[in-house]
């Protein structure tokens, strides 16, 4: 599938263009890594979750950093959260120079608290979501807006069934104590089938055989 321009793109370059350091986040396999990577051509790529990359940043992150040449991509950053706080001090040692540090991040909530904390007022955050009508008229309500959905339309019915447990299994379990995932994934269908209706915790609860107090836990998860 060729690249195809997200109106993102402009808002992202703009805002490498007066912070230090841009943090897309977003949904997996939104296009978060294809839309920075495309911008930025020269910067350097670090995949975080590679697992030797990740002992690397364990062991010294500080050294890890230092061997970088700015400006650079570190891909799904909630995998090394650590590498934050070191990034804020080169930040700082260089105020000026910006669009240096360009992160992906797909667990909203831990990331998130992670910024907040660390690169307060040096980064620009961005969401970027699937693909729109707007984007590509490849957009349908039976194909969604997934970049490989819409470059592989035949194996969607795979591809969402092997998302759907990603989340599940890597995800949800990443970031909460959610510990049956098989009611867990009943909720998400019950709460998909209500869609536009007005949210109503006791009718989700009631065919789940669990108490409100879960499903208002099961909703500060998604």
């Amino acid at each position: 599938m060729r690249y195809i321009p997200r109106n993102l793109g402009n808002v992202v370059r703009q805002a490498a263009r007066h912070f230090p350091a841009l943090v897309v986040t977003g949904p997996r396999r939104a296009g978060k890594t294809t839309l920075l990577r495309q911008l930025f051509p020269k910067a350097q790529y670090v995949l975080l979750e590679d697992p030797d990359i990740q002992g690397r940043i364990r062991s010294d992150p500080r050294t890890f950093l230092e061997e970088l040449r700015p400006p650079v991509v570190f891909d799904e950053i909630q995998n090394a959260p650590e590498l934050l706080s070191y990034v804020r001090t080169l930040v700082d040692a260089a105020p000026r120079r910006m669009g240096q540090w360009l992160f992906t991040g797909s667990q909203e909530a831990p990331l998130m608290q992670g910024i907040t904390e660390s690169m307060a007022g040096r980064a620009a955050i961005l969401q970027l979501l699937p693909f729109s009508v707007a984007e590509t008229p490849k957009v349908n309500v039976l194909h969604g807006g997934f970049p490989e959905v819409l470059a592989r339309p035949k194996s969607r019915a795979l591809w969402f069934a092997s998302y759907l447990q990603t989340y599940l299994e890597r995800d949800v379990r990443a970031i909460t104590n959610i510990r049956d995932l098989v009611t867990f994934r009943r909720f998400l269908a019950l709460l998909a089938s209500r869609h536009g209706q007005i949210l109503n915790k006791t009718d989700l609860a009631a065919p789940l055989g669990v108490c409100v107090p879960t499903i208002s836990g099961y909703i500060s998860s998604r």
